[in-house]
């Protein structure tokens, strides 16, 4: 888990420094913060197609969530910034979201549960078990990921024997390779920036950060179509 790292005072200049990072894969020279601290490097990172995603697929930005269904900070990025994110980007065509998966080790419930929400997914349920697993009681370990599971109204043998056989286990794996590589090793972190041709190039943020400043940077992204 990772509390958000744009916060208090420090929040103009962290987000300055992201949106210097942004200018830069837009094809600006090397971006510096204004206090002289080396930039983070940008982020290449393959898109798969047919994998979760909401938004239009021309959309000009691209967002990569990766998160921790037991991650308490994903769960408040969740219920706080999303609804908002969701509608006035995703739903108004000016961002396609992805969500990955990095379920952190200390967090024994997170890997069953990126299971279920893949599993949910080949009854076409996969965002509504997304949601549900980021919402309600922490009680997975108390039957809380099937009491999901049903409420959904899934098929309970299918989604059973999907999770049991840890059927998503390499994607989800891989996806967490990915944000090692990305220079993600805490939740939510995220990769914002444009996509093409199957690669999304981007700057990383990391943390539950208030909605405002996703809005920020995202505006400040679009200004530079």
């Amino acid at each position: 888990m990772r509390a958000p790292v744009l916060t208090g005072a420090g929040a103009a200049g962290a987000l300055v420094l992201a949106l210097a990072l942004a200018a830069s894969t837009l094809g600006a020279g090397a971006a510096r913060a204004q206090n002289g601290a080396a930039p983070t490097a940008e982020v290449r990172l393959k898109l798969e197609p047919g994998e979760p995603a909401l938004g239009r697929s021309d959309a000009p930005l691209t967002m990569v969530e990766f998160t921790d269904y037991q991650c308490p900070y994903c769960r408040r990025f969740q219920a706080e910034a999303w609804p908002r994110l969701k509608r006035d980007y995703i739903d108004t065509g000016k961002l396609r979201y992805i969500a990955r998966d990095l379920p952190l080790g200390f967090h024994a419930s997170a890997g069953p549960a990126a299971e279920a929400a893949h599993c949910a997914g080949e009854q076409g349920k996969f965002w509504d078990m997304h949601a549900a697993l980021l919402a309600g009681a922490m009680d997975f370990p108390q039957g809380g990921i099937e009491r999901r599971a049903r409420a959904l109204k899934l098929d309970m043998a299918r989604f059973g024997e999907c999770v049991a056989r840890g059927k998503y286990a390499e994607l989800i794996a891989a996806h967490a390779r990915e944000a090692d590589a990305a220079g993600i090793d805490g939740t939510p972190g995220f990769i914002v920036g444009r996509a093409a041709a199957g690669v999304l190039d981007g700057v990383r943020v990391e943390g539950a950060l208030p909605y405002g400043e996703f809005a920020g940077l995202l505006n400040e992204l679009l200004a530079g179509n």
